[in-house]
């Protein structure tokens, strides 16, 4: 029997994130903040995605692997920004001027291979049309689809918490990361539709404490495959330890703020 609760209309929603990812790509794509909202709406969108599995599993997963393809297109360009600025923020908050110097010419160094790369901006736009052709097909899903699947991807952030917490494992991390962004976005998108408490503030804040120490480690290892980013080796060695105090920094506030979030179950 059909739940008699209002269902979320997830394919309207899904059509508008992936609408609002075009706009923002079809306006400014060469634009590092654009991309960046577009890649957040490709997330939201995704996120929206794994809510719906539980009505039409097959274009979810055609739909998850196309968004993914799609994003890894604009990934480039996205990744050398983001550690253009992970480098200014680290010199900004650097203990030591030799350090900030080093970081200083690390953000220098990555300005120059950000504006290099040029994407194929053709076949990114016509790729997100069809993302947006198959979110315009999803089937109509009921209420107790939706909290289905709702509690399906709180369940992966907790295990995701369980893994991740207090680990060094960067992989971990990371896969930590991608659940509470998934949990976060499917509990923003679907306000009362989430069955569970929401805790948007508490989420932005462990997303964004994850998100700085994914970058000061992606940038950690990009130096320390290419020193010459920062100078030379002595200057590399000087910009590592400023980011590692960085990373740790972070990596405490996640787990802080990790904690927070699951302790009554979000």
């Amino acid at each position: 029997m059909r739940s008699p609760e209002p269902a979320f209309d997830l394919r309207a929603a899904l059509s508008r994130e992936v609408r609002a990812a075009i706009d923002e790509f079809s306006t400014s794509a060469d634009d590092p903040a654009a991309l960046h909202r577009c890649r957040v709406r490709l997330k939201r969108a995704r996120a929206l995605a794994r809510v719906g599995r539980v009505c039409a599993p097959g274009l979810a997963a055609v739909f998850n692997d196309s968004a993914r393809s799609t994003m890894h297109a604009l990934a480039r360009a996205r990744t050398a920004a983001a550690l253009e600025q992970a480098a200014l923020k680290g010199a900004k908050k650097a203990d030591k001027k030799s350090q900030a110097a080093a970081l200083a010419m690390v953000a220098k160094s990555l300005e120059s291979a950000r504006l290099a790369v040029a994407e194929d901006a053709q076949s990114v736009h016509a790729a997100m049309r069809d993302l947006l052709a198959l979110a315009q097909v999803w089937p109509e899903a009921s209420a107790r689809q939706i909290r289905k699947g709702a509690q399906r991807i709180a369940r992966k952030a907790r295990i995701a918490f369980r893994h991740g917490a207090g680990s060094h494992d960067p992989e971990r991390r990371h896969e930590w990361r991608k659940r509470e962004k998934d949990r976060a976005y499917a509990a923003l998108l679907l306000d009362d539709a989430w069955p569970r408490a929401r805790r948007n503030k508490t989420g932005d804040k462990l997303g964004e404490a994850l998100g700085e120490e994914r970058d000061a480690l992606l940038l950690m290892a990009q130096i320390a495959a290419e020193p010459g980013l920062a100078g030379d080796e002595k200057a590399a060695a000087r910009a590592l330890t400023a980011l590692n105090r960085r990373r740790a920094k972070y990596a405490r506030r996640a787990e802080t703020f990790g904690a927070l979030l699951h302790r009554e179950g979000a």
